[in-house]
């Protein structure tokens, strides 16, 4: 019966919306769901308790921001999942997923059908606002895979609340299969006013690609991409926007934050993208977010999910099957400062969005140190998104430190072609003078190394035919970021 209320409520809401008073409803909502938790979660009770925490003492947001983080390694690993769960009970679970094992062992997920309405609020904003599904007969595939883990059942739970709504989305799930994917967009997308086109973005890249190759006519089929997985760059964007024919860069290819710890958390708009890029081409990122990193910028909606930045990393509160509470998800980036950002978008007439916006940048797990110097990922693959690239490899790679015969470090820098594209020695060479040349521009310390040491800190390439077995098998995707 709670489920059936659930479900009628959603269908009677009015479309999705931001507010004026988000800020506040997201602080309040965070602090009653500490009490909650900390009243009907077994696991967190422990917790608190541990570190010596009376929750009844924690009566402001100021309060709740001194509450110890919890973390993979001091509570989803320490405490059982049974005992994580509301009442320690699986009443209300609807579905489990798992994570994918990327960045660490495989974990379980549980969420009810509340979480999955809290997911399409948000797909409802984008497509409505952002895509106008409302007006146009679209066809929504789900690019992302369709086992067990939490990309391709939460999105199609997602669009499916969306469908049923009353939007004309009809909604297809060919998975993680480049093929499948290919015979949809020639066979049954031109029945459509749009596609919208999802799953992991090093995947929307190779479908696109594989697409033009067998000449399917993109510029009819009016492609929008709403992808995840990892962050974009801008060249990235422009290179996909050039291929699908796009009418818009800000309407077209939208990219989400999300884990499979607490599924859905930000989400890009026309506002946050045209900043970006107006942050892009001003080489302004260092003087915002005090890095030498280009960030992603994602709004998140308060009412839904309570985000902090604490020391650079993301710290958020989120209802789930296994509440999060002040949960550090060691994603490298912070809260957006608005008054600092509202100068800079002022100062080039961008208006700033209706959301609150957090930076981030890849993760500090995929880093590499050389001679001392950090070799981002953010860096390397806003060198390999440059246009002497684009048409050769297919954006996924992987850094590594090795030892040479004399045991000195060498970097070593493996990356994957496009389908039909071969091996050649010409073109690793191509690709090392691009990476030195772009990354030094972009890395201070890798421009001090470089000067210093010359051709001992030039990366070693290794390019690797399309769906490598080893190192980029298909139907796998490896985060570097």
């Amino acid at each position: 019966m709670m489920n059936k209320k659930r479900l009628v409520d959603w269908f009677n809401a009015p479309p999705y919306a931001p507010e004026d008073v988000m800020q506040k409803i997201g602080a309040r909502k965070a602090l009653r769901l500490f009490h909650e938790a900390a009243q009907r979660v077994p696991a967190y009770k422990a917790f608190l308790r541990s570190h010596h925490i009376d929750h009844t003492k924690i009566r402001s947001i100021n309060d709740f921001s001194s509450i110890p983080q919890t973390s993979k390694e001091n509570y989803i690993e320490r405490y059982p999942e049974g005992d994580r769960l509301w009442d320690g009970s699986y009443q209300d679970v609807q579905m489990i997923s798992t994570s994918s094992g990327t960045t660490g062992s495989a974990h379980y997920w549980p969420r009810s059908l509340n979480h999955e309405i809290d997911g399409a609020k948000i797909h409802e904003y984008i497509f409505r606002s952002i895509f106008f599904v409302h007006e146009k007969r679209t066809l929504f595939i789900n690019g992302f895979a369709m086992g067990n883990w939490i990309a391709g059942t939460f999105t199609l739970a997602c669009a499916n609340l969306v469908s049923w709504k009353g939007y004309p989305l009809t909604i297809m799930t060919p998975g993680y299969s480049l093929d499948h994917v290919i015979e949809i967009l020639r066979d049954i997308s031109p029945q459509f006013d749009q596609t919208i086109l999802c799953g992991h973005t090093p995947f929307l890249k190779e479908i696109i690609d594989e697409a033009d190759r067998q000449h399917v006519n993109l510029s009819s089929l009016h492609i929008k991409l709403l992808g995840s997985g990892q962050g974009i760059t801008e060249q990235w964007r422009s290179y996909l926007l050039r291929m699908i024919h796009a009418d818009s860069h800000t309407r077209t290819i939208i990219n989400l934050y999300g884990s499979a710890d607490a599924s859905l958390m930000g989400f890009e708009t026309p506002e946050s993208i045209e900043i970006r890029r107006k942050v892009f081409e001003k080489h302004a990122w260092e003087n915002l977010f005090s890095d030498t990193r280009m960030p992603s910028l994602y709004c998140f909606d308060p009412r839904l999910i309570y985000l902090e930045g604490q020391e650079r990393t993301i710290v958020i509160t989120k209802d789930m099957g296994c509440p999060l509470i002040r949960y550090n998800i060691q994603d490298e980036g912070g809260v957006v400062d608005q008054e600092r950002m509202g100068l800079f978008s002022a100062s080039h007439s961008i208006d700033l969005p209706k959301f609150p916006m957090i930076y981030l940048f890849g993760r500090s797990k995929f880093m590499v140190k050389l001679y001392g110097a950090n070799i981002y990922v953010d860096h390397v693959q806003q060198a390999f998104d440059n246009e002497q690239l684009q048409q050769y490899i297919s954006g996924r790679f992987l850094l590594e430190i090795q030892e040479d015969e004399s045991h000195q470090q060498v970097l070593v820098c493996r990356v994957e072609l496009k389908k039909d594209v071969s091996p050649r020695a010409d073109l690793m060479k191509r690709i090392q003078k691009v990476f030195i040349e772009e990354v030094s521009k972009l890395n201070k310390e890798y421009a001090y190394i470089l000067g210093a040491l010359k051709e001992k800190v030039y990366p070693i390439i290794h390019v690797h035919e399309h769906s490598d077995e080893q190192y980029f098998p298909l139907n796998k995707v490896k985060k570097t970021a």
